[in-house]
């Protein structure tokens, strides 16, 4: 009754951890360096911008107001090339807003 053959649509761990399903693809190690230096390199905006997560290398971040949304925009490729200079390999893509969650 304790001993059943493994199912079909179990996954092993290593599997779930080399594909892009497990934390949107990222390194758990990855993920927290970008939250040390997402603090560092938003500065004042950070009061009003929430890190929400990494999807496949954009990350999601909720903005409090449409003035912080406006001034993500404005700063988002100057703030994606500053965070990539603390990983080896750059990986992130870009910043999305999300609105809606």
């Amino acid at each position: 009754m304790f001993l059943e053959k493994r199912k079909s649509n179990w996954a092993r761990a290593n599997e779930v951890c080399s594909s892009w399903k497990f934390l949107g693809g990222v390194a758990p190690d990855r993920l927290a360096v970008l939250d040390g230096v997402w603090k560092k390199e938003i500065g004042r905006l950070g009061e009003h911008c929430t890190l929400l997560g990494v999807d496949k290398g954009y990350i999601l971040v909720k903005p409090t107001s449409a003035a912080a949304a406006s001034e993500l925009a404005l700063r988002s490729s100057v703030l994606v090339k500053s965070l990539n200079k603390y990983f080896a390999r750059p990986w992130i893509k870009a910043i999305k807003t999300a609105n809606s969650i």
